[in-house]
C-alpha cells in the first residue's frame, strides 16, 4: 500500500447565494398601534353616559376638528398634529429641543395633539408677556430709587470700626443773665421789662410795640455781637460744675468749650476725642440751673437744652433735643447707626442717588460736608444777598459784615424754616453719615439725701433742689453697621430675572 495521504476535495462557495434570504421578505411599513384601553370603573361609566359630559366631549372633539383646519402661519407650522401615517418623519430642531428639554410644558409641543398645542402656546406667551411686564415695572422702580440701604451687620464690634462719641451740646433754658440784665437796664436808663421782650435775646417775633421799643433805645458803641456776649448766660464758666469722662474725673475746661449758635445763643459743647472703641462708661457732668440769674425764656422749666448730633455739624431746629430739668438726674443711652457708601455708589450720578460723597461738595466755612452745613450756609448767603449783612454767629466769609441790632427787622423777615430752606438750595444728604438715638430715663433728686463727698470734689457743694446731674453713654459695646448702595445692577439684574423670562 502506497503511504501517500488522499488529496482533500475544493468546495466552490458563492457568496451571494450565501447572503441571500431563503425566504422572501416583503417590505411592511411601520404601525401605529392605540393605547390600551384601561379598565374603569362603574362610577366612571355612568359619568360618561351624561348628557352634559357627552355634550362636552361631542364640543370639544368638533372645536378640535375645526382647529386643525385653521390654516396657521408658517413659523406656527409646528404647532400642527405630528402625524407620520406609517412613515417616519425626520424631527426638526425645535422637536427634538421640546423633547429634551426641562422647562415646564415644552414637552407638550410633541405628541401632542394641535388644540392642546395651540392652547400651551397661548399659556406660554402670556407669561412670557407677563414676565417682560414685571421686569419692566422693576426697571421703572429701580429707576426711580437707584439706591437701596443694607444692614451689614447688627451687632459690629467697636473695635473693628470705631464709632465717635457724639457731639453734646449743652443751652441753658435762660437766654438772658438777670444780672447782666439789670446793668444794662440802669447803663441805658430802661425798664428791665422793656429788655426782657426783646425779639433778639429770646427769637420772639418783632411786633409793633417791641419795634418802638427796639428802636427808641441807645445802643451805644455797643455792637451786636458785644450785647449778646455780655448778656448771655456764661455755662461753661458759671454752670457746669463737675465732669467725668470715662468714669475718669477730668477738668470741665479740657472737655468743653464755648460755642455760639444762631439759634439757641451761647452753649458749652463738648470737644470731639479720637475715634476709640465704644465704652459704656461714657461722660457724667454736674450742672447748676442758676435759677435766681433766670432773666429771659421761653419755657417755664428751668434746666437746659441738651443737643445730640454728629461732630462737626451746625445746630438747627431739626437737631436731636432732650430737655433736662433741674432737680433730676437723667441717664441718656445712646445707640449709634453708621452708614456708609459702596464703590459702586459714585458710578450714579448724584441726581439719581440724592446724596453727596465727601469729596464732591465743598464748603466755604465749614470743614465737613453736611446737609445741617449746607442749609446753614445757605441761610447765611441768602440773607447777605438780601440784607447785606449777616448775623454775628451765621457761618460767613471773611469779608461779610455782621448785622447790627438796627438790621435785625431785615434778618428776622428774610429768615426761613428748614422745609423752606430746603427748596432754595441744593442740600442733599451726605451718603456717609452717623446717626445717633438717644434713649432718656429722668428721675427726681431727693433734696433730704445728702450726697458723700468723694475724693475728686464731684459732689462739693450739692444742691439737690438747683443742680442736676447728667450720664451720657452707649448702651452696648456695638453698633449697627448700614451699607449704601446701588439697589441693581446689570449682573444682580441678569441673576434676579433670568429665572423669571426661562
Amino acid at each position: 500500500m502506497s503511504s501517500e495521504k488522499p488529496e482533500q476535495p475544493i468546495y466552490l462557495i458563492n457568496f451571494e447565494d450565501y447572503l441571500r434570504p431563503k425566504r422572501s421578505h416583503k417590505s411592511m411599513p411601520l404601525q401605529r398601534f392605540d393605547k390600551p384601553e384601561k379598565s374603569t370603573s362603574k362610577c366612571c361609566k355612568l359619568y360618561k353616559r351624561l348628557k352634559l359630559v357627552r355634550w362636552c366631549r361631542e364640543i370639544r372633539t368638533e372645536l378640535s376638528q375645526r382647529l386643525e383646519q385653521v390654516p396657521l402661519p408658517r413659523f406656527l407650522s409646528f404647532l400642527r398634529e405630528r402625524n407620520d401615517d406609517g412613515l417616519c418623519k425626520p424631527k426638526t430642531g425645535f422637536e427634538i429641543y421640546c423633547e429634551m428639554s426641562s422647562i415646564h410644558g415644552f414637552h407638550l409641543f410633541v405628541g401632542a395633539k394641535t388644540w392642546q398645542r395651540v392652547l400651551w402656546w397661548i399659556f406660554i406667551c402670556t407669561a412670557l408677556l407677563l414676565s417682560l411686564l414685571v421686569v419692566t415695572m422693576s426697571q421703572a422702580k429701580t429707576a426711580d430709587t437707584p439706591t437701596i440701604r443694607y444692614i451689614d451687620s447688627m451687632m459690629q464690634p467697636s473695635a473693628d470700626q470705631p464709632i465717635p462719641f457724639p457731639a453734646v451740646t449743652i443751652c441753658s433754658l435762660n437766654r438772658v443773665s438777670r444780672r447782666s440784665l439789670l446793668i444794662k437796664a440802669r447803663e441805658w436808663q430802661v425798664a428791665k421789662e422793656t429788655l426782657q421782650r426783646l425779639p433778639w435775646l429770646t427769637s420772639r417775633r418783632l411786633d409793633p410795640v417791641n419795634e418802638t421799643s427796639f428802636s427808641s433805645l441807645g445802643w451805644g458803641n455797643s455792637t451786636w455781637s458785644e450785647l449778646l456776649e455780655q448778656l448771655s448766660p456764661r455755662v461753661c464758666e458759671t454752670q457746669l460744675l463737675s465732669c467725668q469722662w470715662q468714669n475718669q474725673h477730668q477738668s470741665c475746661n479740657e472737655l468743653f468749650a464755648t460755642s455760639w449758635s444762631y439759634t439757641e445763643g451761647r452753649c458749652c459743647s463738648f470737644q470731639s476725642q479720637p475715634k476709640f472703641g465704644i465704652s459704656i462708661r461714657g461722660l457724667t457732668i454736674r450742672l447748676a440751673a442758676m435759677l435766681e440769674d433766670y432773666g429771659s425764656t421761653l419755657t417755664a422749666t428751668a434746666g437746659f437744652e441738651l443737643l445730640i448730633h454728629e461732630a462737626g455739624t451746625a445746630i438747627d431746629a431739626a437737631t436731636q433735643r432732650v430737655i433736662l430739668p433741674r432737680g433730676t438726674e437723667s441717664q441718656l443711652m445712646v445707640k449709634a447707626f453708621g452708614t456708609h457708601a459702596s464703590s459702586y455708589l459714585g458710578s450714579l450720578p448724584i441726581d439719581k442717588r440724592r446724596c453727596y460723597l465727601s469729596h464732591e461738595r465743598k464748603l466755604f466755612h465749614f470743614v465737613n460736608y453736611s446737609q445741617d452745613n449746607c442749609l446753614a450756609e445757605c441761610r447765611s448767603q441768602r440773607i447777605y444777598r438780601i440784607c447785606g449783612c449777616v448775623h454775628p454767629h451765621m457761618p460767613s466769609r471773611w469779608y461779610w459784615p455782621q448785622c447790627q441790632v438796627e438790621q435785625f427787622k431785615c434778618l428776622q423777615e428774610q429768615d426761613l424754616s428748614r422745609e423752606d430752606l430746603q427748596l432754595h438750595c441744593n442740600c442733599l444728604p451726605s451718603c456717609e453719615f452717623i446717626r445717633y438715638e438717644v434713649h432718656s430715663d429722668v428721675a427726681n433728686l431727693d433734696a433730704t439725701y445728702t450726697m458723700a463727698n468723694t475724693n475728686d470734689g464731684f459732689f462739693n457743694m450739692f444742691n439737690a433742689s438747683d443742680d442736676l446731674i447728667l450720664h451720657i453713654y452707649f448702651d452696648s459695646m456695638s453698633a449697627e453697621q448700614l451699607r449704601l448702595d446701588v439697589s441693581e445692577n446689570w449682573l444682580t439684574f441678569i441673576g434676579k430675572y433670568s429665572q423669571t423670562v426661562l
